[in-house]
């Protein structure tokens, strides 16, 4: 089965103070034990952007601790990790990053609850960017892809809804307790109640 989460932000002071934890390391140790929980025999974790907190250090330290994880990982990168093509030296830092997770790749495509999910860190262009921003602020506009029709799952924006738009599901720590979520979750989801909600 298959598991998906944003914004891991490993070793990132302040977005540990925000979820509520005293310490990076409290923080981090929360994320990972959700993240043991994942059978390494049957599942498989997509972590759709920003596993630190953007510097180098934070980065290596993200990716030692993602490294004792024994399930199998994919990345779609978001704009706090290094190995982002955005990054004039992300090519630097690709080996780290396959050394711990099988594919690196901006964007995706999943097939979830039989219908075809686009991934990326961010929401569709026009779809806002963090809590708290004022209507229609968006940063990184070249990045996001155009919705075509198609269900997206992403990040970025730490919204506790599980919903950004009509076809988007927010995959982001916040909106899934700081655990990632299930297949089945995201089926359900895309089919239940909240399919109609913008």
């Amino acid at each position: 089965m298959k598991h998906f989460i944003a914004d891991l932000h490993l070793q990132h002071p302040k977005l540990a103070e925000l979820r509520g934890f005293e310490s990076t390391g409290a923080h981090d140790n929360a994320l990972l034990e959700a993240l043991w929980r994942i059978d390494p025999t049957t599942d498989e974790l997509w972590v759709l952007g920003d596993i630190c907190s953007g510097g180098i250090a934070s980065m290596r330290h993200a990716l030692e601790l993602l490294g004792t994880l024994e399930i199998p990982m994919h990345l779609v990168t978001g704009n706090h990790d290094p190995v982002n093509p955005m990054n004039r030296n992300a090519h630097k830092y690709f080996g780290e990053f396959t050394a711990v997770f099988e594919t690196v790749q901006q964007y995706a495509r999943t097939l979830i609850g039989g219908r075809s999910v686009l991934m990326s860190h961010y929401p569709y262009q026009g779809a806002g960017d963090h809590v708290g921003d004022g209507a229609g602020f968006e940063r990184f506009t070249q990045y996001r892809l155009p919705d075509l029709g198609e269900w997206l799952m992403h990040g970025h924006t730490h919204d506790t809804s599980r919903r950004s738009g009509r076809r988007s599901i927010c995959v982001s720590a916040e909106a899934w307790g700081l655990r990632p979520a299930s297949e089945v979750e995201i089926t359900e989801e895309m089919h239940g109640s909240g399919a109609g909600r913008r």
